[in-house]
């Protein structure tokens, strides 16, 4: 990318002036170049500590990023994820790429379609199932396609975090339809598919606090999520996001891969390809909760048949220990 001295040097006079307009309703103007000098020198005059530059999205156009952004925030008929009964407070950092292995699948392109609702939850799914198998390092690949074709919950044009359909049929490896971009037809997927398909046991949804979310990463592993998009996210390059400047371009579906409480961020797994961000990954400040990006502001988790199984055993044990007058002076047991 070609450095525009105007377009810095407009930034600057700008900022400087005290006289920027509101960020919130106001687009980002002018090529990406001038847009990112702009982003730049916001970020440097704010001490946000993220890193603007060009990324593989930085130079399309308003429709192409708008369309890579497909979440519908309508309420969600989900319960509340059950709990461990016994539980300690959960550790200050938690990466699961880095968890006594790797048990996040590699990034992935939706490409000009809002389906990143189709990938947030296959994704979620992915890292479940290596989880329960506990296959660090061979990750699976499950088909997008199918959930965007098949499942009901949306299309290009958008979609939910409702993974119903993840527990009646789930999803087959990739190989039984591979990702065409387009709403497609469930038809089109190879026969059989429902037999070779990977399932969840039950799934719920997750408190928007901090602390419910460290809790249900380590329960229950990575966290399909949403959020809002604004324009300066698309030339974001590392560091810790905090919403800067542009307009909102629509609501945003991705996968909580981890947090940080030492620096107060979030990991998060995108899907625009690892020529985004940190090779498709991002990091997100807690502020953003609270703010008008509502990181989290819709969040589920998912428990397999394995963990509901454990879960139901060590919930009854735990009632029976609490109505047993042996050990009711007794504290729990936290392991």
């Amino acid at each position: 990318m070609k450095k525009n001295i105007k377009g810095f040097a407009a930034a600057f006079l700008v900022l400087l002036s005290g006289s920027s307009p509101s960020f919130a309703q106001q687009a980002l103007s002018g090529k990406a170049d001038e847009q990112i000098a702009y982003i730049q020198a916001l970020i440097h005059k704010t001490g946000a500590k993220w890193v603007a530059g060009e990324t593989s999205l930085s130079n399309l156009s308003q429709e192409e990023w708008q369309a890579r952004v497909g979440y519908n925030f309508q309420p969600l008929d989900a319960p509340p994820i059950e709990e461990p009964a016994v539980f300690g407070p959960p550790p200050a950092k938690l990466d699961w790429r880095d968890n006594n292995g790797n048990y996040v699948s590699p990034i992935t392109d939706q490409k000009k379609c809002g389906s990143c609702w189709a990938f947030a939850m296959t994704a979620g799914l992915e890292s479940s199932v290596m989880r329960n198998r506990n296959t660090s390092g061979a990750p699976i690949d499950l088909s997008e396609q199918v959930m965007l074709s098949c499942s009901g919950v949306g299309s290009c044009d958008g979609g939910t975090l409702n993974a119903d359909f993840l527990e009646t049929t789930g999803l087959p490896p990739e190989s039984f339809y591979p990702y065409t971009a387009t709403d497609g037809a469930c038809e089109t997927a190879a026969s059989g598919w429902e037999k070779a398909a990977k399932k969840i046991g039950s799934w719920g949804s997750v408190s928007k606090t901090v602390a419910a979310f460290k809790t249900a990463l380590n329960s229950y592993g990575p966290l399909p999520t949403a959020f809002y998009v604004y324009e300066d996210f698309m030339h974001y390059k590392s560091g810790i996001y905090t919403y800067t400047t542009g307009k909102k371009l629509g609501g945003h579906a991705v996968l909580l891969v981890g947090y940080n409480d030492a620096e107060q961020y979030f990991i998060v797994k995108n899907s625009w390809g690892p020529g985004w961000g940190e090779q498709g990954f991002f990091k997100i400040a807690y502020s953003e909760m609270k703010n008008s990006v509502k990181f989290g502001l819709i969040t589920i988790a998912y428990k397999s048949a394995a963990q509901q199984r454990e879960l139901q055993i060590l919930n009854k044990t735990m009632e029976e220990l609490n109505t047993d007058s042996r050990w009711g002076r007794l504290a729990p047991v936290i392991n």
